[in-house]
């Protein structure tokens, strides 16, 4: 009987800490939950506010990246202060921390509204980042293709960019790729990346050779950042920032007139291309040696005018290598001719340029 019961009493202390254990692991699971930020949006006017709460009852610490674009009080009440983007912090006292990235907006107004939930004559606006931008996958620009002649023209519309053209074959296509930043009319300034393809050896196939707007097994992803130097302080000030996505043409637009628009070194454009293979990233990096570009040590530390190659991922610092819009032919064109399909496209890209300017002033009015 005393044998029984000794067993027992063993068996329940090994149940009680059978039971323990699992209450300590359980305990040290809910520690350990990783602690995020709840908000009901990710944006906020300027002068407004929006609260933030964390997944967990206990107190937590708040901060902001950047207290001129938006404060955080102890509470989480984020308010607007300029039109920017932050990243909130929330840090728990073990030590676990949080981020969430708001974006200040500008106050809501009807034509804003109305371009960013729908494209007008090949144009939306974003109250993320205050800019304005073309909605590649469904603009009507992209059946006019490229066209050496379109640059060539562009000043006539008060277009006054600087621009570089990467040509090179690739899987039975010659593709180009094309970076464009500067003055787009009176009222904006801006930056973009264009993606075309013709038939590999096709006949006149010389840059001054019609490209058709890269289809859509053709499109690669592309990420662009422009940056405008404060004419103050001297520094490089971020203008957009245009998401990581699939492109054939990434584009941003300010309101706003540059100082100097020959050359468009007061902008930097820096942008992240994903290409099909390593292959063809290293077909496009050789181009940008041929232009001008130097290749830099990493893709966090480019210096102007570098580059920095990964495989299929090619990191672009722009500022200095350009050929002028205003430059009518140079040494890689001088042998070639407009093709009737280029005329009939420069028509309708004067047109497109007339309708864009009369469109471009209304967004300013809201």
């Amino acid at each position: 009987m005393q044998t029984f019961k000794r067993v027992m009493s063993l068996l329940l202390v090994v149940m009680l800490l059978s039971a323990y254990g699992l209450l300590a692991v359980a305990a040290d699971t809910q520690a350990q939950e990783p602690l995020t930020i709840v908000a009901p949006s990710d944006t906020v006017q300027k002068n407004k506010k929006l609260l933030l709460a964390v997944n967990t009852g206990e107190a937590v610490k708040w901060s902001s990246s950047n207290n001129d674009i938006a404060e955080v009080s102890d509470a989480g009440v984020v308010k607007g202060v300029s039109i920017g983007k932050v990243v909130i912090t929330a840090a728990a006292s073990d030590g676990r921390t949080a981020e969430f990235t708001v974006y200040v907006t500008r106050a809501k107004s009807p034509l804003r509204s109305l371009l960013q939930d729908r494209q007008m004559f090949g144009y939306q606006y974003s109250y993320k980042g205050d800019y304005f931008y073309t909605n590649d996958q469904k603009c009507w620009q992209k059946y006019f293709g490229f066209n050496f002649g379109y640059d060539w023209v562009a000043p006539l519309g008060k277009l006054d960019y600087d621009y570089v053209r990467i040509f090179f074959p690739y899987e039975g296509k010659d593709w180009m790729i094309q970076l464009w930043k500067g003055q787009y009319g009176l009222l904006f300034y801006g930056g973009e990346v264009g993606v075309y393809t013709r038939p590999e050896g096709a006949e006149s196939a010389t840059r001054f050779a019609h490209y058709a707007s890269a289809g859509a097994d053709d499109h690669l992803m592309i990420g662009a950042d422009l940056y405008h130097k404060n004419s103050k302080t001297g520094e490089y000030e971020i203008a957009f920032e245009r998401p990581y996505e699939e492109h054939w043409w990434c584009t941003g637009f300010i309101p706003g007139h540059l100082k100097n628009t020959e050359p468009c070194n007061e902008l930097r454009l820096v942008t992240h291309i994903t290409f099909k293979d390593a292959k063809m990233s290293r077909l496009f990096c050789e181009g940008l040696l041929d232009s001008g570009f130097a290749e830099g040590e990493s893709q966090d530390k480019l210096a102007e005018d570098t580059f920095y190659r990964n495989g299929a991922d090619v990191y672009v610092n722009w500022q200095n290598v350009a050929k002028g819009a205003n430059a009518i032919i140079d040494d890689d064109t001088k042998n070639g001719t407009v093709s009737i399909l280029g005329a009939v496209m420069l028509i309708m890209f004067m047109f497109s340029v007339v309708l864009s300017a009369g469109l471009a002033a209304i967004p300013l009015m809201g």
